[in-house]
């Protein structure tokens, strides 16, 4: 095995490693060609293939592409291009590996993150290429953190960076009574409670194939996209949204009897969840992200009308909209134990009694109570 064969071999196994790793991630040969780019950093960039982003080509040459110029400034193109040229010499006595803090540009957004690189040798000694990890620079327990949320639901998180009308199913729910409730508990108990359920409502949002909205106190919120719940499948993502809004009541009477086991005063009959859920075919939904979190928010009258819904909800009930219910297909019903055909709707009006917010913004809405049809999947 000559020479060049032997360098080769080794790029290619620290490829498949990096490969491994799921990082964004380069590597670049011993004459300073790119010669591979991960497709998390292809995402990264929103290249489409190896051309874009110049593979083949010497890194001078290669970082002044529009797709490495509009992600690295000009500053850390220039540092980039003169520290890999030095240690690619056959004699520097540089670190093999070393960090260099860098910002990418996103989306529209800087972002600091950690260029981590390593210089590649042959069995000989000589210089064999350079790998380039791109990663946030983040000590290991605030990564840890991070990593406990649900992958997949991340996932769908990231292809919303940019926003845009969506067919969505939303759903809004909350703990029954909970003003008198946390009033009659002891703060730290009724504190687990709202952790455990959040942390429920949470798991089976992902599960079912959401997006988990925002929490306020012991409220949540979760959108199900007809995009993520299929391919255009309106049905999947009713479906889906009824599975957990239909699930909730089981899992709080869990919550509130391991809670009982461990001393606390509460029961199933003061501890029930209010759900509602209804139908938005046009809404506009995206990532808000700021220095303290990354959520996904959703814009448009069926967001405010269902949570119109939830807060007409009481003692536990789950009232969904016409307008979801309609979107199921049969098999998606039955899968859930429902028959559209013989479901009787009435007016919010007729429930919301002097609730002036609720006839407001949703009196003529048509909802049904489905309080006790088991979730069905």
């Amino acid at each position: 095995m000559d020479h060049a064969t032997d360098l080769d071999a080794l790029r290619r196994s620290v490829v498949d490693a990096l490969i491994e790793s799921r990082t964004a991630s380069q590597v670049y040969d011993d004459d300073g060609r790119l010669e591979w780019v991960s497709d998390q950093m292809l995402q990264l960039a929103g290249a489409d293939g190896d051309t874009e982003v110049g593979r083949g080509m010497h890194l001078d040459e290669g970082l002044e592409l529009p797709i490495w110029s509009d992600m690295l400034s000009e500053s850390t193109r220039a540092e980039l291009r003169a520290d890999l040229a030095r240690r690619l010499q056959p004699d520097h006595d540089l670190a093999p590996l070393w960090v260099s803090p860098v910002e990418l540009n996103l989306a529209g957004r800087s972002r600091p993150v950690g260029m981590l690189g390593l210089t590649l040798r042959g069995p000989d000694g000589r210089p064999a290429g350079t790998a380039l990890v791109f990663a946030p620079l983040l000590p290991a327990r605030v990564l840890a953190l991070v990593s406990e949320g649900d992958e997949a639901m991340f996932t769908r998180m990231a292809d919303l960076t940019e926003p845009g009308r969506r067919p969505t199913a939303v759903l809004f729910a909350d703990i029954d009574s909970s003003g008198p409730l946390a009033r009659r508990l002891p703060t730290p108990v009724y504190f687990d409670l709202v952790r455990r359920f959040t942390t429920v409502f949470d798991d089976l949002v992902a599960r079912h194939g959401g997006i988990v909205g925002k929490h306020a106190g012991d409220g949540a919120s979760a959108f199900f996209l007809a995009t993520c719940a299929g391919p255009g499948s309106e049905s999947a993502a009713a479906r889906a949204a009824l599975a957990v809004g239909l699930s909730l009541a089981g899992e709080v009477c869990t919550i509130v009897e391991a809670l009982a086991d461990d001393g606390a005063g509460v029961t199933v009959d003061d501890c029930r969840v209010n759900v509602g859920l209804h139908w938005g075919a046009d809404l506009y939904i995206g990532q808000i992200v700021t220095g303290g979190r990354l959520e996904v928010t959703a814009l448009g009258d069926e967001v405010n009308e269902c949570a119109r819904v939830e807060q007409v909800a009481t003692g536990g009930q789950t009232l969904v909209s016409k307008t979801l219910v309609e979107r199921l297909d049969l098999d998606d019903a039955a899968a859930l134990g429902i028959d559209p055909l013989r479901l009787t709707y009435r007016p919010l009006a007729e429930l919301a009694g002097d609730d002036r917010k609720a006839l407001r913004d949703a009196g003529t809405l048509a909802v049904v109570d489905l309080t006790g049809v088991p979730s069905g999947s």
